[in-house]
């Protein structure tokens, strides 16, 4: 879904501003998501913003920017949801040390 969002983002040709700002916001929204920091409001996020892309785009494009993550999310609601950060105050959120650095220890001499 990042690939998909990410190539809609650099294809957008910018002028209507839901393709522009939505795939943009998507691509984020789908970031946090990976990340484990995504809550419920990202989830209605991701949700309306392909809404608002479907039906207020000017061009093909942008009408169908939003599919792939809008049929993902209907389809795989378990996936999604055990993707959640435990709270949804992200002031809150548990720091992971660990995980944080486990990248820079495969390298570390």
């Amino acid at each position: 879904l990042l690939n998909f969002s990410e190539l809609f983002k650099h294809e957008s040709c910018g002028v209507c501003t839901p393709c522009r700002a939505g795939n943009f916001i998507m691509q984020r929204k789908l970031e946090r998501l990976k990340n484990g920091l995504a809550d419920m409001n990202d989830l209605k996020d991701l949700k309306n913003w392909g809404t608002i892309m479907k039906t207020t785009s000017r061009c093909g494009l942008g009408k169908t920017a939003s599919n792939a993550i809008l049929q993902s999310v209907e389809k795989f609601q378990d996936y999604f949801s055990t993707r959640f950060a435990e709270t949804d105050n992200s002031t809150y959120r548990k720091f992971d040390h660990l995980s944080a650095v486990a990248d820079y220890e495969q390298y570390k001499p």
